[in-house]
């Protein structure tokens, strides 16, 4: 298994998601991740110089729309990989993230497999989409 990258950032409002998907992702990939948990509201420390970053997005828990804190994400540091989650089983609705500048999606809820999986393809350089997206 290809190692997923060092430095993972959780943007969310939601406290308890946002610790419950920590957790998800220190279970399920081997080997040593730093974990931030940002609250938008209160800050975005994502500088340019933060190599190997993959942000994972909450969309649910953001308050902006999600083409305004994509682009956000974007201008303080374009190298960043993000992995958005919602609510969205469309691809109608998920396909324009991706034209923002996602690298990945993800259901609200995601298994551990799947954030797992998610983690290593967008560290790897490929896009993800859950498979009931990918092949529409």
């Amino acid at each position: 298994m290809v190692e997923a990258t060092e430095n993972i950032v959780i943007l969310s409002t939601q406290k308890i998601r946002a610790t419950i998907i920590e957790g998800l992702i220190k279970s399920s990939l081997n080997g040593s991740v730093n974990i931030a948990v940002v609250d938008p509201d209160t800050s975005l420390p994502i500088e340019e110089e933060d190599g190997n970053l993959l942000i994972l997005l909450d969309l649910m828990g953001v308050d902006l729309p999600a083409k305004k804190i994509i682009n956000k994400i974007k201008s303080k540091n374009q190298k960043a990989s993000i992995i958005a989650l919602h609510m969205y089983r469309s691809a109608i609705l998920v396909d324009p993230l991706f034209d923002c500048g996602v690298n990945g999606y993800i259901y609200y809820e995601p298994t551990k497999e799947e954030l797992a999986n998610a983690i290593i393809s967008v560290s790897n350089g490929k896009n993800y989409k859950p498979s009931y997206l990918a092949s529409k």
